[in-house]
């Protein structure tokens, strides 16, 4: 029998880690509980944990160390899967020891993970303490790339849709 897939958003994981609705709470835990034991899979995707951050961090004023507890402990979950997510651990990091806002975060993993160099930004406050991760915010084209390296072809990697820079 094939195992049942079940996406799960952001108002879910809130019941689930902050109890605040009893009913719903529980009824999250319970479907986790279930993921753990192996009866479902329980899937979601980086974009709802970016959400539950800014949720976490905005409305609910949770100090970021406690939110990258929570999401870490998400991402070690049997039978959990967050599509996307293998950037999830760096992105955390950044986003506590940067002091910067968890989609400038993820936005650097993902340039790091790819091996991408320059950031297109004007959000001065954030994207300048990536540098020390070697990327460097431009504002046009005049300051980036100089001189420009001849890239032959750019292809998804078929597995897990990352960049491939083939020379």
């Amino acid at each position: 029998m094939k195992m049942k897939k079940v996406f799960f958003d952001t108002n879910f994981l809130l019941r689930f880690y902050l109890d605040d609705i009893p009913k719903q709470s529980a009824k999250a835990k319970k479907m986790v509980q279930a993921a753990k034991e192996g009866s479902l899979l329980l899937v979601t995707d980086l974009i709802v944990i970016c959400e539950m951050v800014w949720v976490l961090d905005s409305f609910y004023r949770l100090d970021k160390k406690e939110i990258s507890e929570k999401m870490t402990n998400l991402y070690r979950t049997a039978g959990l899967v967050i599509l996307n997510g293998e950037i999830l651990p760096h992105a955390l990091a950044v986003y506590v020891d940067k002091n910067i806002d968890f989609t400038d975060a993820v936005i650097g993993a993902i340039a790091t993970k790819n091996h991408i160099e320059y950031l297109a930004s004007f959000d001065k406050k954030h994207i300048d303490r990536l540098s020390d991760l070697g990327i460097k915010r431009v504002e046009s084209p005049d300051t980036a790339m100089m001189p420009l390296c001849p890239i032959i072809s750019v292809q998804r990697h078929p597995f897990n849709d990352s960049l491939l820079m083939l020379s």
